[in-house]
């Protein structure tokens, strides 16, 4: 189901969502991950990859971004695992947002070549965070005052 979500949000929705300048606003499920547990660990990964699949800037080289996707999602998620503080989950999306902006950033820059390095690495961060952080905390607040965790048996796990 979150996979099939973040795919939806990324293909469905008219924002760039690949390229120099993106705001990939199915990021903003990032932040909902300690929500889901393992599951929307695997769940962030398996929609990174599969709407990946489908980009037009990279191909195929864009699935080599599911590693550190995958990466940094368990990081948000175990952070907020041991700590059980809220705002872990926005300085874990700063540092998802500053990892995927720099392989997305580097991976464009050497396929296009004709993207300035840096400026790209800033512009796929910033749109990251947008997404993460300024849409995905208040989602995540959202769901957890709603008792999503609840509903996909994670109370034990979400404090």
């Amino acid at each position: 189901m979150y996979t099939a979500l973040y795919v939806a949000i990324t293909s469905f929705l008219p924002m760039p969502a690949y390229g120099p300048i993106q705001l990939r606003i199915a990021n903003s499920l990032v932040a909902t991950v300690p929500l889901f547990g393992f599951a929307g660990v695997l769940g962030q990964t398996l929609g990174v990859f599969t709407a990946n699949i489908f980009s037009p800037d990279l191909g195929l080289i864009d699935l080599l971004n599911t590693i550190p996707s995958f990466i940094m999602t368990f990081v948000v998620y175990y952070t907020y695992k041991k700590t059980n503080n809220d705002y872990t989950v926005i300085a874990t999306c700063i540092a998802y947002s500053a990892v995927l902006g720099t392989t997305v950033g580097l991976m464009l820059h050497h396929v296009l070549l004709d993207v300035p390095l840096l400026l790209t690495i800033a512009t796929v961060t910033i749109g990251n965070i947008i997404a993460s952080v300024l849409i995905g905390w208040p989602l995540f607040k959202l769901l957890k005052r709603l008792g999503i965790q609840h509903w996909v048996g994670r109370e034990q796990s979400v404090g």
